[in-house]
């Protein structure tokens, strides 16, 4: 009888546990719902500190952009703003150095979004909610860079696929880069380094035979020129792809269907009225005027 007991008083306790972690999630949901955050009056948003393609800081020095120098700009906080104004809040910017902490911010409750041209993914959807694709272009593969033969220069150390598919990688840690290679090469080994800058300093020393990289902008690419015209990396025909990927979209917190419903609406929107184009286009042409690609 008392062993009963005690197995039930530890089953109620058990459930009271349960109970309480599930309203502990639910309240931080709520938190980060279209309501609360209209309620608040900002969209808290997590963005990449670094430069890419998609997300930028406004140069110093330019005249014509002197007005937004420093400020975030480029098609995903375009995007990012575009929400805003139609939720009717203000827009505040949360910075982020490395991507793994970014990617994890809304999760953790520091954002409402994570924006970024993060790729959608089973792996990703299990633990985290993800908009709908946000791209009007079509996905792209990950371009592969080698290390270059110290006894041939010019020449890479890789000189086949064969070889390629059991090599060495650098890729950025918490990127999908990091699957894709795994997926592509099953039998490579991946180092997962903090960002592109710790990725090719591996690859230069020889830490890695090969490196795939996260979106970058025109300054690290700048970088790979000069390690090409130096004869210390080399391009090749090779890229990682993989075709189970859905798209790119913005992460949210796990069963924020809320928000996401209502992200996904607006991207409907934009798409079908040509906006979506439109900053697409925006952006690449004053990434282009800034030098940032």
């Amino acid at each position: 009888m008392k062993k009963t007991i005690s197995m039930l008083l530890l089953l109620i306790l058990a459930l009271s546990v349960f109970c309480a972690h599930a309203q502990e999630d639910d309240a931080r949901l709520a938190e980060h719902s279209v309501a609360s955050i209209q309620q608040r009056g900002t969209l808290l948003v997590a963005l990449q500190s670094g430069n890419s393609k998609m997300s930028y800081r406004v140069p110093e020095g330019i005249k014509k952009y002197a007005d937004r120098a420093g400020q975030p700009s480029g098609y995903v906080p375009f995007l990012c703003q575009q929400l805003a104004e139609d939720l009717g809040v203000t827009l505040e910017f949360v910075l982020y150095d490395l991507p793994e902490q970014q990617i994890d911010a809304a999760e953790n409750s520091e954002a409402d979004i994570s924006a970024n041209v993060w790729s959608i993914t089973e792996e990703r959807l299990e633990r985290y909610t993800m908009t709908d694709n946000i791209l009007v272009t079509g996905i792209e593969g990950d371009e592969v860079f080698l290390r270059a033969d110290p006894e041939r220069p010019g020449s890479p150390l890789i000189d086949s696929e064969e070889a390629l598919a059991v090599a060495r990688f650098a890729a950025v840690k918490s990127t999908v880069q990091v699957n894709n290679i795994r997926v592509q090469y099953p039998e490579a080994d991946v180092v997962a380094y903090a960002d592109n800058d710790a990725a090719l300093d591996a690859l230069l020393s020889g830490e890695v035979d090969a490196a795939v990289f996260t979106t970058f902008d025109k300054a690290f690419v700048d970088i790979l020129v000069q390690g090409i015209v130096d004869q210390q990396i080399c391009q090749c025909s090779y890229e990682i792809v993989n075709p189970e990927i859905k798209g790119v979209g913005f992460i949210l917190m796990k069963g924020n269907d809320d928000l996401c419903n209502y992200i996904n609406e607006q991207l409907t929107q934009y798409r079908n009225s040509g906006l979506l184009q439109e900053l697409n286009d925006l952006s690449e042409s004053e990434a282009k005027a800034m030098g940032i690609i």
